[in-house]
């Protein structure tokens, strides 16, 4: 990881390619866990139709000078952001317990 200013010039961790290589496994397993805990939700598509609904980390690419929100799981298995949303908050648990920090992207209205 590296340290970058976000744009309030605060000063952030920002992944590297390298960085999210050796995180592989993890979020893999973030990937099929996002989808099971729908699936032990009821599996409702629930909410607005959004495209590009994800979970995001913050990334500065090779030679970059300024990072950007980088989507690492994507929630193709739903349309509703709401059952999205709901679904998200136990992936986002394992992922930091497993030391990645990430947020969740709501995307946009389709």
């Amino acid at each position: 990881m590296k340290q970058v200013l976000n744009y309030n010039g605060e000063s952030i961790n920002a992944y590297q390619a390298n960085d999210l290589i050796a995180k592989s496994a993890i979020i893999d397993a973030a990937k099929n866990m996002w989808y099971q805990e729908w699936v032990k939700q009821g599996a409702v598509d629930e909410g607005t139709c959004c495209g590009g609904k994800a979970i995001q980390v913050v990334f500065l690419g090779k030679g970059c000078r300024k990072y950007e929100k980088l989507s690492i799981v994507g929630c193709g298995f739903v349309q509703g952001n709401v059952a999205a949303s709901r679904s998200v908050k136990p992936v986002l648990e394992f992922l930091a317990a497993n030391g990645i920090e990430a947020s969740y992207y709501d995307g946009w209205m389709d």
